[in-house]
C-alpha cells in the first residue's frame, strides 16, 4: 500500500476486486471517494456494505468515471483478462495501479496457479481460477505496451518462485 498510495491521493477511484476488504479500507481515507466493484463478497468480508457487486466483465460505469483503476491480484480470476483490461481503461481518465503475480516459466506458473487455489481457499475465498489468464512478465509488458500506456512507477519482487508485480501505468492521451 505504502508503494502506490502516492499515486492515489485525492483522487476518485475505483478498487475491482475486494477479497475480505482489508486493502479497500486502507485505501479509502488516502482517496477524495472510493467506489469498490467484486462479483461476490465473502463471510469475513470487512465492508460488505461498501462493495457494489457486478457481473465481473462489464464495468456498470460510464467512460472516464475515475481518475484511477485499482486492480490488486484480480486479473487471474477473470477469464478474459486482456479484453477485461480494456474495460479498465475505459472507465479511467488517468491512472491504472495493477498489482499481479507474474512468472517467466511453466513450473513458476504451476506454482502460482497452485499456491493461489491453495491461499484463496485457506482464507475462506473460494474463486474460480484460469490458467490462460495468469501473466508471464513478458505479457505483462507487452500489455503495457499495446495499450500505449506510460509506466510511472513499477516495484517486482521475487515471492516464492514467481515475482509480485506492482505497475502504476499512466493513460496517455
Amino acid at each position: 500500500f505504502e508503494k502506490f498510495s502516492p499515486y492515489i491521493l485525492n483522487t476518485k477511484t475505483l478498487k475491482l476486486g475486494n477479497g475480505l476488504g482489508h486493502l479497500s479500507e486502507l485505501i479509502r481515507p488516502v482517496t477524495s471517494e472510493l467506489s469498490i466493484l467484486d462479483i461476490q463478497t465473502y463471510p469475513l468480508t470487512v465492508n460488505k456494505d461498501r462493495v457494489e457487486l457486478y457481473n465481473g466483465s462489464i464495468i456498470p460505469y460510464p467512460d472516464k468515471s475515475f481518475d484511477t483503476t485499482i486492480i490488486v491480484f484480480t486479473l487471474h480470476h477473470i477469464p478474459h483478462s486482456k479484453q477485461y483490461f480494456q474495460e479498465i481503461m475505459r472507465v479511467t481518465k488517468k491512472r491504472i495501479i495493477v498489482l499481479e503475480e507474474t512468472y517467466d516459466n511453466i513450473f513458476q506458473k504451476i506454482h502460482l496457479y497452485y499456491r493461489d487455489w491453495i491461499v484463496n481457499n485457506k482464507a475462506d475465498q473460494p474463486c474460480d481460477l484460469y490458467w490462460n489468464s495468469y501473466f508471464s512478465r513478458k505479457a505483462l509488458n507487452n500489455l503495457i505496451a499495446s495499450n500505449n500506456l506510460s509506466q510511472v512507477y513499477r516495484y517486482t519482487k521475487k515471492h516464492k518462485s514467481y515475482y509480485k508485480e506492482l505497475v502504476v501505468l499512466d493513460i496517455k492521451n
